[in-house]
């Protein structure tokens, strides 16, 4: 009887010992899951599906909308990337369908601009891994340093970086005003750039401020723009925003951190996240430039 017992023993014991084996697998399953989704970004490492994308330039379809049949409905995530030369008025569209074409309208642009940081940000790297870089790089580098505002180039590389395609948007369609802004339809400006030097394409506004003319960019192009917005929110009063923007491309965060783009303050942020919400506006977030429309520099 008692040899009996201590075999049982053994054999509860086995089994409580393989249990915990297993639990302790499966805890750690979950625990390497809820690691995997965090929303965390390393600004000197691209993703490494994106490492070849990263160091190929763009090679853009230029073309002139005449009407909104010329703007093209992407039903693919991977899309040729199209450089509209200019703008023209939606107003007369059902509300859904101008929607659509407003988004699609910018978002070639978009990334076509986020590809371009992207390879300028891989040369940047490699310049600063380089012992001997040739005077080319050097000036490259320098050019980089004066736009951007700064000589350190960890902080080159944080202001190069680029944001989720849910926020420009957004923002494009409420500083637009959807499209309707005399300077979008006349000069590309989607954000409502002021300029601020006379040597620049401008054009002068209706109003005055403090009794002084106010001037808005042109731009020859919708990428143009989009060029500008980035350098804008890299070395602009954005600090804040730019440091979210190193560890997370979560949209709705990111965000909050937009509160000295406009005088609403935290007024425009909550509307900037409730319009991304609404407008379903994080599925462009996971768009991209065809490869095929890459090419090696």
């Amino acid at each position: 009887m008692i040899k009996y017992f201590l075999i049982f023993i053994g054999i509860s014991t086995a089994l409580f010992s393989l249990e915990q084996e297993y639990i302790l697998k499966v805890s750690e399953g979950i625990r390497e899951q809820s690691v995997s989704h965090v929303d965390t970004i390393n600004i000197y490492e691209e993703p490494e599906q994106m490492k070849e994308a990263c160091t190929k330039e763009a090679k853009t379809v230029d073309k002139k909308i005449s009407s909104p049949k010329d703007i093209t409905i992407f039903t693919d995530k991977n899309i040729p990337p199209i450089n509209y030369t200019n703008t023209i008025s939606l107003n007369k569209l059902q509300v859904s369908v101008k929607k659509q074409k407003f988004f699609h309208m910018i978002l070639p642009a978009v990334l076509i601009s986020k590809q371009k940081l992207k390879v300028a940000r891989t040369r940047v790297r490699a310049i600063s891994n380089s012992d001997a870089p040739s005077s080319e790089d050097i000036l490259f580098l320098e050019d980089l340093y004066s736009k951007y505002k700064t000589d350190n180039t960890k902080e080159l590389l944080s202001r190069m970086k680029t944001h989720p395609v849910s926020i420009v948007l957004a923002q494009a369609a409420i500083e637009s005003g959807w499209g309707e802004s005399r300077f979008f339809k006349k000069g590309n400006n989607i954000f409502g750039m002021w300029s601020v030097s006379e040597n620049e394409p401008r054009m002068r506004a209706k109003g005055t401020r403090n009794g002084k003319p106010v001037y808005l960019r042109t731009y020859k192009t919708l990428s143009d723009a989009i060029d500008h917005y980035f350098v804008t929110i890299g070395r602009g009063a954005y600090k804040s925003f730019r440091k979210k923007r190193d560890i997370t491309d979560n949209p709705l965060q990111l965000v909050q951190y937009l509160v000295n783009y406009c005088e609403l303050k935290e007024k425009y942020t909550k509307k900037l996240s409730k319009f991304i919400v609404h407008n379903k506006l994080r599925k462009f977030d996971e768009f991209q430039i065809d490869k095929a429309y890459l090419t090696q520099q």
